[in-house]
């Protein structure tokens, strides 16, 4: 049997999947009957396509920094907002380290997207963690405008962490930790916190194996597209997250796989698009998957 799923994706917020394999229908008829899950992929800008065992783990983190509260004529000390400051300097400090892993020493001004830039490389986005700081927020709110004479006593920012498989989440944990610790002032009323905020996100790596011998459907794919289609793989992270991440957090094989190749990357960009040689023979190419693996018997 071949199950096709419809469900909100990631950026129109909602259950989705997480909601579909927690609900009556899969739980009744689904359950322990799924061999194969096919979920989107990247467009490939070489011959070789790319097919995703795994994926980053997204964390969103909220950081709240309290602090002293006075007149902005005066010099007030253990200010939540130089405490936080403190903290986002280490959180940007982390992420260029983690670029010029990817990146190397050389900045890249023509290519906006790192999608597209480390295509051309032999490490992935997958291969690094990324961190970036998607919300700044303090001020004392007065009616519809600010208190501009008035030092606030919180400052609160956002981080979107992508966590890579090659790192244990308990160490982003730690140095989060030891990041609040570090940038707390010395008294015990001024502090700098963090939580987690994703409601039904994943906190451990799950990833699908890409050996034949424990996952004979990773050989079935591997050889439709290889000998039967005589296209070339290979086997990657996935940079962001999709809708596979719950699914193999309840021990579901899944691939991450888009038929695209020869064409630019252009993920969330303007104008985004594919040509039409590569959609028609993603076509093509979906047939031919689609009769190997539902011809396969485990």
């Amino acid at each position: 049997s071949i199950w096709l799923s419809f469900v909100p994706d990631e950026e129109s917020s909602g259950g989705g999947m997480a909601s579909l394999l927690d609900s009556k229908l899969y739980k009744e008829q689904w359950k322990g009957r799924i061999a194969l899950a096919l979920d989107e992929g990247l467009a490939s800008e070489t011959d070789v396509f790319s097919v995703f065992y795994g994926e980053r783990l997204p964390w969103w983190v909220d950081v709240t920094a309290t602090g002293n509260t006075g007149h902005g004529s005066r010099f007030i000390d253990e200010t939540a907002v130089e405490q936080l400051l403190a903290l986002t300097q280490k959180a940007l400090e982390f992420r260029k380290g983690q670029r010029a892993i990817l990146h190397g020493e050389n900045r890249h001004t023509e290519e906006n997207c790192s999608h597209a830039v480390v295509a051309k490389k032999k490490k992935t986005l997958g291969d690094v963690t990324t961190l970036n700081i998607t919300t700044l927020q303090a001020g004392v709110q007065v009616a519809d405008t600010y208190a501009y004479n008035v030092v606030p006593p919180v400052a609160k920012c956002s981080l979107d962490i992508r966590i890579s498989p090659h790192v244990h989440p308990s160490e982003i944990s730690t140095m989060l930790d030891t990041w609040c610790q570090e940038c707390s002032a010395s008294s015990t009323s001024n502090k700098v916190t963090w939580k987690y905020l994703m409601d039904n996100g994943l906190q451990e790596h799950a990833t699908t194996s890409t050996d034949v011998r424990i996952n004979p459907w990773y050989g079935v794919f591997q050889t439709a597209l290889t000998e039967k289609l005589n296209v070339q793989m290979e086997p990657q992270v996935f940079p962001a997250a999709t809708d596979s991440r719950f699914l193999r957090a309840l021990g579901i094989r899944a691939l991450g796989f888009s038929p695209m190749r020869n064409c630019p990357i252009l993920l969330h960009e303007n104008d985004e698009y594919i040509p039409i040689p590569t959609f028609l023979e993603g076509i093509h190419v979906y047939i031919g998957l689609l009769e190997a693996l539902g011809s396969h018997k485990e």
